[in-house]
């Protein structure tokens, strides 16, 4: 793809000034295209639920599950305090953690917003996928439902949004990159 990162020795894009958090529900790919615009303009990349789930060394669903979702909750602000001070990084945020007016204001004010959309049966299939078995326990699926309704209401927030439905990864880290440039002031 002539988008990707040139080779070794050729000229590196500038990275934008402000941050870029990709938002999304579950399921959608969001550390992967971070993964792959923080490489194109060799950024630093965050991602919020891997590095909360380092620091309490445990997946945020047993953390939910031991000491509630007001733990979670407390754990995502007080990271996206730390992110706000950060500057040229790509963000990956979950839904959840864009819902929560604090956060997403915090956020905003240091960089620019994208929602990642896909269709609801793309979203399930992704999920299944990723989950196989486990997805197959009716407990597990219901909370997951559970969880993708409340973090379906990302799309009802005012931040520009890429349906990522008919897209390769390549695709939409591309155009994620040009949207990156146009709105990232350098």
């Amino acid at each position: 793809m002539s988008d990707m990162p040139p080779a070794e020795g050729h000229y590196q894009p500038r990275k934008p000034y402000r941050n870029l958090i990709l938002a999304g529900e579950m399921g959608i790919g969001k550390s992967e295209v971070a993964r792959r615009v923080a490489d194109y303009f060799e950024a630093p990349l965050r991602d919020i639920e891997a590095e909360l789930e380092a620091d309490a060394g445990m997946p945020l669903q047993e953390v939910r599950a031991l000491y509630g979702e007001a733990r979670v909750t407390n754990m995502e602000t007080e990271m996206c305090r730390e992110l706000a001070l950060q500057r040229s990084a790509v963000i990956a945020v979950h839904a959840s953690t864009i819902l929560n007016e604090a956060n997403r204001r915090r956020l905003a004010e240091a960089g620019v917003i994208l929602v990642l959309t896909t269709a609801l049966n793309e979203v399930l299939r992704r999920l299944y996928a990723s989950k196989r078995d486990r997805f197959h326990d009716v407990n597990e699926r219901a909370r997951t439902m559970i969880r993708l309704r409340q973090e379906w209401k990302v799309r009802d927030l005012p931040y520009p949004q890429l349906d990522t439905t008919r897209l390769t990864p390549d695709e939409v880290a591309a155009q994620v990159i040009a949207y990156w440039q146009s709105e990232g002031d350098f």
